[in-house]
């Protein structure tokens, strides 16, 4: 009894000198279960136990406000890593668990995709509390899971409907589709309603065990409380049977059942394989062909007259915060005040950037663009320049933009120098670039051109029609070219996956801060 108070003392600490963890979250205001401190310390003290996560790697996935990792590092644990899609979500828990320093990390990312791009046994210990569930494909996400999980996933979830609702047996083997799961947003304003689909224990177990994944209890138990009411009996809903589970899943030794798909036979007694089927090879067939066809169009890409009829769909759908650079360019002109400044746009494209400045007033603007096809689309009242070259003769210029088109240009270093020769003593440039980043940045890029409903395939056909069009330059690369090159004051003002915008001053008109 000693051993358990201790343990209660120590529980009762975890948030004495951070209460946001449940003040700031929303869930304290819903009418039944509200998030309490109490509520908190009872339910993690199940899920996560101090045995279990001591000198341990854990990974929360659909972490909220990361109260799981505020419980699991004052007990111990290594590391902790929180998963979180919503925004405001991440960025409180962030601050909520600064005090961890690096042993703490929010990644404010879709669980799919983060789980996806992990090693094998990544975590030691993963919970998906009140997740699961949001998934149509279950059995999917649980297979990625167990991949990354070296000992143990823990899940706590919902029974389905038609069991609480005594329509079936709480033993029945089932994954229910329903349409109106409510997800809360983490305004705390409103809630969602979409598709989704909810497994029972015995399906839950299947699916773990067909990665290896065991039991060493039948559910994990909660104390029988008012904070509590979830996960007992006597809930709100009337049924006899909980609201909400939670299991504990650990990788075994034992040998994973077969499922029936690798024991179907062939005719000559051989298992039979879905690869070996006549209409999978006729599809891989199909799209070998693709990859061939767009290995054919390596290095094709041109700004020509179809490009230039549908330039302004393709910006916004492929190139991350397009209008939001173009807005930042205009208000940095504006805070400048000049009076009646040169402006010209490198790369001016459809004139997208120079009807901005011609509708806040500017006249003297100039666009300049190698693509005849493109100028022959573009907002015309500027002075346009069909050239390859940057127009010195036309200078110097108060204000020169090269967004998104640098990256076109080989001779990237003697460009820059005629940049800055054509720069009056006081302009200012704005340059925004794509450049070269790691395999995990070009996958968040990819999942941009996705969300605006570019296919894999219009993807890698693109980026093979890019090849050796567009070269890409390091971070480090365009801050010492800058440097050398002559500039004053360099700064970025813009960021979003592997494209940066830099506000570059021919003079340090302003000191660096620090705030």
């Amino acid at each position: 009894m000693t051993i358990t108070n201790n343990h209660k003392n120590r529980d009762n600490c975890v948030f004495n000198d951070c209460p946001e963890f449940y003040l700031l979250d929303n869930r304290q205001n819903r009418g039944f279960n509200p998030v309490s401190k109490n509520m908190l310390e009872d339910k993690l003290h199940v899920l996560l136990p101090q045995w279990l996560i001591r000198g341990k790697n854990i990974l929360d996935l659909g972490s909220c406000l990361g109260a799981a990792g505020q419980w699991a590092l004052f007990h111990g644990a290594s590391s902790y890593t929180g998963v979180e899609i919503q925004e405001d979500y991440a960025i409180k828990s962030q601050k909520l668990l600064t005090s961890w320093k690096d042993r703490a990390r929010i990644y404010q990312q879709d669980i799919r995709s983060f789980i996806h791009e992990k090693n094998d046994n990544s975590y030691d210990v993963i919970l998906m509390a009140g997740v699961i569930y949001l998934f149509v494909d279950p059995h999917n996400i649980i297979d990625k899971m167990c991949r990354i999980a070296k000992e143990s996933v823990v899940i706590e979830t919902t029974y389905p409907q038609s069991i609480r609702e005594g329509k079936l047996a709480p033993s029945a083997l089932i994954t229910e589709y329903t349409y109106r799961q409510e997800v809360n947003l983490s305004d705390g304003n409103e809630s969602l309603l979409g598709i989704c689909a909810t497994s029972s224990l015995r399906a839950l177990d299947l699916m773990f065990s067909l990665n290896g994944f065991g039991k060493n209890e039948p559910t994990l138990t909660f104390p029988e409380n008012k904070h509590m009411l979830n996960y007992s009996d006597k809930n709100i809903s009337g049924s006899k049977i909980p609201l909400r589970l939670a299991v504990r899943y650990v990788k075994k030794n034992s040998r994973k059942p077969n499922t029936l798909e690798q024991s179907l036979p062939d005719k000559k007694g051989f298992r039979r394989s879905w690869e070996n089927d006549p209409v999978s090879k006729k599809r891989t067939c199909e799209r070998n062909k693709i990859l061939q066809q767009f290995e054919n169009e390596t290095g094709s890409w041109k700004f020509d007259e179809e490009v230039a009829k549908n330039f302004s769909t393709i910006a916004n759908r492929e190139i991350p915060d397009y209008q939001r650079v173009i807005n930042k360019t205009v208000k940095a002109v504006n805070k400048c005040r000049f009076k009646n400044p040169k402006i010209i746009d490198i790369g001016s494209a459809t004139g997208a950037t120079l009807e901005r400045f011609h509708n806040e007033g500017y006249r003297n603007l100039f666009g300049v663009d190698n693509s005849r096809e493109m100028l022959d689309q573009s907002f015309s009242k500027a002075t346009l320049l069909c050239s390859g070259a940057f127009p010195a003769e036309h200078g110097p210029f108060d204000v020169i933009i090269a967004n998104w088109v640098l990256h076109f240009i080989d001779q990237r270093e003697n460009y820059l120098q005629t940049i800055k020769h054509s720069l009056s003593q006081n302009g200012i440039f704005v340059l925004t670039e794509k450049l070269s980043s790691s395999s995990l940045s070009h996958s968040l890029y990819d999942d941009f051109k996705r969300n605006n409903g570019m296919t894999d395939d219009e993807i890698k056909r693109k980026s093979s029609q890019l090849k050796n069009v567009l070269t890409s330059r390091s971070l480090p690369w365009y801050l010492d070219t800058l440097k050398k090159t002559g500039f004053g004051f360099v700064e970025i003002i813009n960021a979003n996956s592997m494209f940066v915008t830099f506000l570059i001053q021919q003079n340090k008109q302003i000191e660096a801060t620090r705030r």
